[in-house]
């Protein structure tokens, strides 16, 4: 999906890709860390980027067996920095929440810019007791 460069883009990702994947029997709390993951993600990419042109940041979601892997592209080449948060300010503990959350996470050039990934495990919901 394409979202505009703006801090109201992860609220919009974090609906479709809920919505989603709890279409598709993710556990609810495994969603709330992909949704968590994905904000993020586009959080840092409106951020630390520049809107350079009008078509926005791309964002991808795959359920892969047991897990979501999310991209997002932004048209900087700078790659992501994980930073030692400063406990008395608010910020910079997005990609430590990322780590924390992943199997695996890092970022690959796409044309000018790049595309930062991660890899979620998820668990399916449990079936609905029968009465």
């Amino acid at each position: 999906m394409r979202v505009p460069h703006a801090t109201d883009s992860a609220a919009l990702v974090r609906r479709r890709i809920g919505d989603d994947l709890a279409r598709r029997g993710v556990s609810p709390e495994s969603i709330d860390e992909v949704v968590l993951v994905a904000s993020e993600l586009v959080g840092n990419a409106v951020r630390h980027t520049v809107a350079i042109d009008a078509a926005g940041l791309g964002v991808e979601w795959r359920l892969d067996g047991g897990g979501v892997t999310l991209a997002v592209a932004d048209p900087s080449s700078i790659p992501p920095t994980r930073r030692r948060p400063d406990p008395t300010r608010p910020g910079g503990r997005g990609l430590c929440i990322v780590d924390a959350l992943c199997d695996d996470w890092g970022m690959q050039r796409e044309g000018s810019g790049k595309q930062v990934w991660a890899h979620v495990q998820v668990h399916r919901a449990a079936p609905a007791a029968v009465r």
